[in-house]
């Protein structure tokens, strides 16, 4: 009888061990430009693993969210899904993803910046990977500093020379020095201001720190240095199209967006790192992969998650697109890149520049860095951004913007 049993499980072990499994990958709307890239990562990983296969599928960005409730609530989800971080968290926080942290050994998680890895934590838990990254960059006219009597291979560093330089800028050529997108909770961050107590139940953004960015804000648009209109990226994508303004701080897809529409302007075009506040970090926009509750191999979706983010096939993937690898290893370790930048390619030059200053980098998105508990984030996002604006325009003081400001996220943290 024991050589029966014997025998039988001698042949589960085998038939198991030639099992394959299959793993459905969802990412939003990178088919079909970037094809070529995710087949061939994709075949690496099968090549390696095979008894994992990997069935692929391409969603629209704008039904992601919807596709992927549904899936769930179905019990039929993906193994693997790409999400940026608003949408990581709101899932983890719903109970519909399962944590990462256990499932992968501590080298692996230690390959990504900390604070991009800490992005999706929830309760001390960690429910996503990060992935692909762009942070902004400060782009501006080589001509128009020289008209303006400054040094193009001097760029501002900071906010306040930025000031400075459009300050001369104004002096000298009568056009706007730069043209900002505010968001006033980043600006806060940014300078290293929190937005709510630890206990995320009263305000904590009226400082004098908070008081001199927006009187920063305030300055520039009584002097008439940036657009009055306050259109943000769009608005000073154009501006600067047209040699408008002499300084755009932007993200790194807007380079060639005005390589493509105004390659006049391209031509005199240079790029520095963003500059920094108080806080001394850069806003990123990541995206991430998440293991939906319902995987039923969470440890292969996660072996499958590691080798998509890994830094090999992050840094290939910024051959192909305009984004910045998540990894602590950059672009600064690729040949390829290096080559590109010495060659004078100005797209090569901005991203290898930026992947430099991505240990400074914070998703601003994530819960750790806000505070504020998120059905109630809106409504604080849109009075800071109401009271900021208001006094940017000169309708209040900054003490009498941020001291209403303050009463009213009171008011709402209290509900």
């Amino acid at each position: 009888m024991r050589k029966i049993f014997l025998i039988i499980l001698i042949l589960i072990t085998v038939l198991g061990a030639g099992k394959t499994i299959t793993l459905e990958f969802w990412t939003l709307s990178l088919s079909p430009t970037f094809d070529a890239y995710i087949k061939e990562m994709i075949a690496d990983f099968e090549k390696n693993n095979p008894g994992i296969k990997i069935s692929w599928l391409d969603i629209p960005y704008a039904s992601a969210v919807q596709k992927l409730t549904a899936s769930i609530a179905a019990g039929q989800g993906p193994d693997v899904v790409n999400l940026n971080t608003t949408w990581a968290v709101d899932f983890a926080v719903q109970g519909a993803l399962i944590p990462v942290d256990n499932l992968v050994p501590p080298i692996t998680v230690k390959q990504y910046w900390e604070k991009l890895w800490n992005a999706t934590v929830v309760n001390g838990r960690a429910y996503a990977f990060p992935w692909y990254a762009s942070i902004p960059i400060l782009m501006y006219n080589k001509d128009l500093f020289k008209k303006a009597g400054l040094d193009p291979t001097k760029p501002p560093k900071t906010w306040d020379e930025v000031l400075e330089y459009s300050r001369i800028i104004r002096s000298k050529l009568d056009i706007y020095g730069f043209e900002p997108n505010i968001i006033a909770i980043d600006e806060l961050l940014l300078e290293g201001v929190p937005i709510v107590t630890p206990d995320g139940k009263r305000a904590a953004f009226n400082t004098p720190e908070a008081v001199a960015k927006l009187e920063w804000f305030q300055k520039a648009y009584r002097e008439n240095l940036m657009p009055r209109s306050l259109g943000g990226y769009g608005e000073g994508r154009e501006f600067y199209q047209q040699g408008k303004i002499a300084m755009y701080p932007a993200g790194l897809t807007m380079l060639k967006h005005i390589e493509v529409n105004s390659p006049n302007i391209f031509k005199v075009t240079d790029v520095a790192p963003y500059p920094l506040g108080k806080g001394g970090i850069i806003k990123v926009s990541l995206m991430n992969l998440v293991i939906p509750i319902t995987c039923k191999y969470p440890k292969e979706a996660a072996k499958f998650a590691a080798h998509v983010t890994s830094a090999k096939w992050q840094i290939e993937f910024s051959k192909y697109a305009t984004v910045l690898p998540s990894t602590v290893q950059g672009l600064e370790t690729s040949e390829y890149f290096r080559q590109r930048v010495k060659s004078g390619d100005l797209n090569a030059k901005a991203m290898y520049m930026a992947s430099l200053s991505m240990k400074n980098a914070v998703d601003l998105n994530a819960p750790a860095i806000i505070g504020v508990p998120a059905n109630k984030l809106p409504d604080v996002r849109k009075v800071l951004q109401d009271y900021w604006m208001k006094a940017i325009k000169g309708e209040l003081s900054a003490k009498e913007a941020l001291s209403l400001a303050e009463k009213e996220i009171n008011a709402i943290l209290g509900k």
